[in-house]
């Protein structure tokens, strides 16, 4: 990555968004938007290259219809019409989509099998989702050994994210005593190492992956209207 793109990453993080987006480098015009704090232009950029048939501009498109930005309220019809038609150029990235759509549609069944394609395709979010399933067992039976499995697959494919959530994993004692005390000493370093390189990162896939909760906001208010 160019250290442009570092320095714009840490002027976006924090001050227009809160959470990564993978963008996968569709379109520099929509991420100085971002930076400018002109998601409306952003939206319109990602919609003229959907348009043209990119299929990673669908999928951020179909991805943004989850997070219910004030400029785009959740529409799960929407993103999943987006995704389906990402699918052939973007399986990982759809699928994973998908997966959240029908998580929020309580489609358990269906969500997990999405991301287990996603997984298949590796998309490394996907493992790390993986990992978390098999962890809190909500939705499948709760599995340490198969949960650590996943998130050493996550770390193999360069999502940063599943280190912290393997110290996690390692924290609350089901993996044994030894993996515990490893997870309490790393676990800070590794958490401070996610804050940082997300900070630079915040288009990556090394840092993107799904959060479940709505404040802070995706964008910021001062994102959601503004126009130049």
């Amino acid at each position: 990555m160019a250290v442009k793109d570092l320095f714009l990453s840490a002027r976006i993080a924090g001050r227009v968004m809160n959470y990564p987006l993978y963008d996968g480098d569709v379109s520099e015009k929509a991420r100085q938007s971002i930076a400018s704090g002109n998601l409306i232009v952003a939206l319109d950029e990602y919609r003229r290259l959907a348009d043209l048939g990119s299929g990673r501009a669908r999928c951020i498109l179909a991805y943004l219809y989850l997070r219910d930005v004030p400029s785009m309220p959740r529409d799960l019809s929407a993103s999943r019409k987006l995704a389906d038609s990402a699918i052939p150029s973007e399986p990982g990235y759809a699928k994973y989509v998908l997966s959240i759509a029908a998580l929020y549609a309580k489609e358990w069944d269906r969500s997990v099998k999405l991301m287990q394609e996603s997984d298949v395709a590796e998309f490394p979010p996907a493992a790390s989702a993986m990992g978390l399933i098999f962890r809190q067992g909500v939705t499948v039976p709760q599995n340490p050994a198969l949960a650590e499995k996943m998130f050493l697959r996550a770390i193999a494919l360069g999502h940063i994210p599943a280190e912290v959530l393997m110290c996690r994993l390692y924290m609350d004692g089901s993996r044994g005593f030894a993996k515990r005390a490893v997870g309490w000493i790393a676990f800070p370093f590794l958490w401070l190492r996610l804050w940082v390189l997300t900070r630079f990162l915040i288009f990556s896939i090394r840092t993107f992956r799904h959060f479940n909760i709505t404040q802070p906001p995706m964008f910021n208010q001062m994102a959601a209207t503004r126009r130049r």
